[in-house]
């Protein structure tokens, strides 16, 4: 029968449900119209009928209860009419259908469901506001189910859901399905797209033994699983034990029953290939349909059988498609954008920041710029955009421009490039002007100079020294591939010196002066890193102290907090943040190394190879290694010339803030930067500014303040562009193994540069972000784990200088993690799990007995 028309479905009260149709939503409702659209498709749905709205009404006429609905408000009256709805009696000619069509069903167990107009609707899915009655026997049973089902319309909480839509009580009526009840192994919810992640390529299946209603109401944690479409099938790239805290079985006399599970048995729970079977019947489902889709499912007896689908609602946006290089790159933009940078930042520290990483694009042919990676509204920076190099016409030139470089300029005599003079001698001319004798114009140059420093001091070095050294470093990987050796080259190029541990071993030094004066460890003891610097004073051994602080602040006092604006104060500008280092690290001393370090010792093995005998071939390697090696140094240390523009920019931007808040433009020094540069060139000095523009540039203040603060909890990088990570159920933490081995400890979550002084000796650090400023902290960390980042981030390098194991790009450790539970990192495998008390008393226990 192709169509039937409205007169005949309501004279026929009961209809089995491959006779619905989305169309007659009004008569079946959204849950039963689609179960017959699927039936009709040939999905595999269990039999049943449906008692259409008609059979509702009559049952509302013939007991009086429209008045009373009627007068209903949201979240009032709801129990009353219930209890009218379950003592009320149902039309003959109703009752005589129902139990005809139970009897044609074969009068087993059955599911009653209702099946609301207001359901099940691309715009709100109504999600459990109608009750369901499972394995129901015995036609008593099944009549004061129905009743049931038509009382759950009137819950409170349905109710007051469909206030909170926009939904006249008064239009909505309810019909009820009734199917054969399937004795389901497993059964649970599948989402034909990522409820979380909004990713269309994947399927997320929530599963638990028993009946899926443990599922869908919430009482069991279950089983977890997200698949992924690959271009020969689904794949499992995410599954997660339950904990089966209960499972609901059908009893043998009618009912339901609640068990106890057994926790965390995967190997009791869903078949691959049973999972992979759900995806494709649910994506078929949803092409049917033309929607993503929200499914109730079971498995009994070998057969997969559709309980119920309806629009997934409240979808976030899909991630945005990039490859695995432009994930890459949002990873470590992680890390260097851990604050979204202002709009003065854009016209001012964003371009020279790029100038020392776009040249070295220039050697290649490829067009790369660091502002373009940002969607920029209005000055307001709203997100990073993954853009990759564009190559040029000059592509063609790129191997002459190389070999040109390679021949000229040789790493191992980088630092002796009259660049790095010429870069040292600016800064240093630039950091003896004091801002407030400057004129207007006078800071607006210094501005100007500032700028030159990154290309200087790491733009224009890189891209004469990286290419010969990065070619070394490929030649010297082909020639451990050869001798057997690849493994080695990390450990080959480690270790060594940077203006990084540099700094550190600095720190460490004034560590040991505090440990070796007992008034200067009472002082460290005693205060807070911020009344450090004024209780020093106080003391004669502190004001000696503080002479040879002032001197590491001369040679480092310029590292950054944070690389991604020039607002957040250097070390030099905020010592509480080094007093907090030392106050740390006067508290617990270093593990002593003892040995060669270990790249001489890889490099002493390799040499013993029988091809390395013979003097030209020993030769060449070691030239290799030596060129290969000054890789990282080049990165580190042109990273360290490059921000000593930062404090200047700093305090020349303050200053101008500071002369327009004298005029009434600004309420801060700090406000300057929501202008763009071309603002303040515009005032030209003349101060104040005409009223005119006082009051546009004020407005513009105050419009990208308020613009800004709007975007506070939305993060800089999209975090569904970071590398995806394939994790199981044994697995807490999954990321980028970014320096080997394993290491167990205490977890210590260090959200910024001011809780530096939490971190003890043998804690296991865990941060949402790391720049060269975090390393020193490595010194007495047992491993390493960041939310963000990459092998290539600094965190990464210089964790493998102190050989300790990190994992970069976790994602959501600083989320997931919690201070002092103790876990185990595999810097290798880059797997974080927790160590359990049983394995801790275990390994107690060992160490008594040896």
């Amino acid at each position: 029968m192709n169509s039937l028309s409205a007169a005949s479905m309501e004279t026929d009260l009961i209809l089995p449900i491959e006779r619905t149709r989305r169309t007659d939503l009004y008569l079946f409702g959204g849950k039963a119209a689609n179960l017959g659209e699927l039936v009709r498709a040939g999905f595999p749905v269990p039999p049943g009928f449906v008692i259409n709205t008609s059979a509702y009404d009559r049952f509302i006429a013939q007991n009086g209860l429209g008045e009373t609905m009627a007068r209903l408000n949201p979240g009032s009256g709801g129990t009353d009419i219930r209890a009218a709805f379950t003592s009320a009696s149902i039309p003959l000619e109703v009752e005589q259908q129902i139990l005809s069509a139970y009897r044609q069903l074969g009068q087993g167990a059955v599911a009653v469901r209702s099946s609301a107009t207001a359901e099940d609707l691309p715009e709100a899915a109504f999600a459990g506001q109608q009750d369901t009655y499972l394995n129901i026997t015995g036609t008593e049973s099944l009549l004061d189910a129905v009743r049931r089902c038509w009382a759950s319309l009137w819950t409170d909480r349905a109710i007051v859901y469909r206030e909170r839509q926009g939904i006249d009580q008064g239009t909505v009526k309810l019909a009820v399905v009734v199917q054969r009840m399937v004795a389901a192994d497993f059964a649970g919810v599948m989402f034909t797209a990522n409820p979380v992640t909004g990713a269309r390529d994947e399927v997320v299946i929530d599963a638990s033994p028993g009946l899926g209603e443990a599922v869908v109401s919430g009482l069991v944690t279950p089983d977890h699983f997200v698949l992924k479409k690959r271009r020969l099938g689904w794949s499992i790239i995410e599954q997660r034990a339950g904990r089966r805290e209960v499972i609901i079985r059908a009893r043998s006399n009618g009912g339901t029953e609640h068990v106890k599970g057994k926790s965390g048995e995967m190997s009791e729970s869903l078949p691959d290939e049973v999972l992979q079977r759900l995806a494709c019947l649910g994506t078929a489902i949803g092409h049917h349909f033309g929607s993503l889709q929200d499914i109730e499912w079971a498995w009994g007896n070998g057969k997969l059988y559709i309980l119920q689908s309806r629009p997934m609602t409240a979808l976030p946006e899909p991630p945005p498609d990039a490859n695995m290089v432009q994930r890459m790159l949002a990873s470590n933009f992680t890390e260097m954008l851990p604050v979204r940078p202002y709009p003065l930042d854009m016209d001012v520290w964003m371009p020279a920041l790029g100038s020392a990483v776009e040249p070295i694009f220039g050697i290649l042919g490829l067009e790369w710029y660091f502002r373009e990676l940002f969607r920029v509204e209005d000055g307001i920076v709203i997100e990073f955009v993954p853009k990759l190099p564009h190559p040029t016409w000059k592509i063609v030139l790129a191997p002459l421009r190389f070999l040109s470089l390679f021949l000229r300029y040789n790493p191992i005599k980088w630092q002796s490039d009259p660049l790095l003079a010429a870069t040292l001698a600016l800064a240093r001319e630039l950091d003896s002007l004091d801002p407030s004798a400057l004129s207007w114009e006078q800071l607006l140059e210094m501005l100007q100079s500032a700028k030159k420093i990154p290309w200087l001091g790491a733009g224009e070095l890189r891209r004469r020294y990286f290419p010969r050294a990065a070619f070394a470093l490929v030649r010297l990987r082909l020639l451990l591939v050869l001798l057997g050796r690849k493994g080695q080259l990390g450990t080959l190029i480690s270790g060594g010196e940077n203006k990084t541990l540099e700094m550190n071993h600095a720190l460490e030094k004034l560590a040991n002066q505090i440990r070796s004066d007992p008034e200067l460890m009472n002082i460290f003891a005693a205060h807070h890193p911020e009344d450090l610097w004024s209780a020093l004073e106080d003391q004669a051994s502190g004001r000696i102290f503080l002479t040879n602080l002032r001197t590491f602040f001369d040679l480092y006092g310029h590292r950054e907090t944070t690389i991604s604006t020039a607002l957040h104060p250097t070390w030099k500008e905020s010592p509480a943040m080094v007093l907090g280092i030392l106050k740390s690290f006067a508290a617990n001393r270093p593990q002593v190394q003892t040995g060669d370090p270990a790249w001489q010792a890889a490099r002493d093995e390799i040499l013993k190879h029988p091809l390395l005998r013979f003097s030209p071939l020993r030769s060449v390697f070691l030239n290799l290694l030596t060129e290969a090696r000054t890789v990282l140094q080049i990165r580190e240390d042109t990273h360290f010339y490059a921000t000593l523009s930062m404090p200047l920019f700093r305090r020349a931007l303050l200053e101008l803030g500071s002369r327009l808040v004298n005029t009434g433009l600004l309420d801060t020094p700090e406000d300057i930067f929501h202008l763009k540069l071309n603002e303040i060139e515009r005032i030209g000095g003349k101060l104040p500014p005409s009223a005119d523009l006082t009051a546009e540039l004020r407005a513009s203040v105050i419009r990208r303040r308020k613009a800004r603060a709007l975007l506070e909890d939305r993060p800089l990088v999209d975090p569904r562009l970071l590398p995806q990570r394939i994790s199981n159920g044994d697995t807490l933490l999954s990321g980028m193994p970014s320096s080997p081995g394993v290491a167990e400890g205490p977890v210590c979550i260090v959200q910024d540069a001011s809780e530096f002084d939490k971190l003890t000796a043998g804690d296991v650090l865990v941060a949402p972000y790391t720049n060269p400023s975090w390393t020193p902290l490595f010194q007495r960390a047992a491993a390493v784990v960041v939310d963000s980042g990459s092998v290539a981030s600094h965190a990464a390098i210089v964790a493998r200088e102190y050989g300790i194991p990190a994992v970069m790009a976790t994602g959501e450790g600083t989320g997931i993690l919690r201070d002092g539970e103790k876990i185990r990192v595999d810097g290798s495998r880059g797997t974080v799990v927790r160590v359990t008390s049983t394995e801790v008393e275990r390994e107690g226990q060992e160490k008594m007995i040896t």
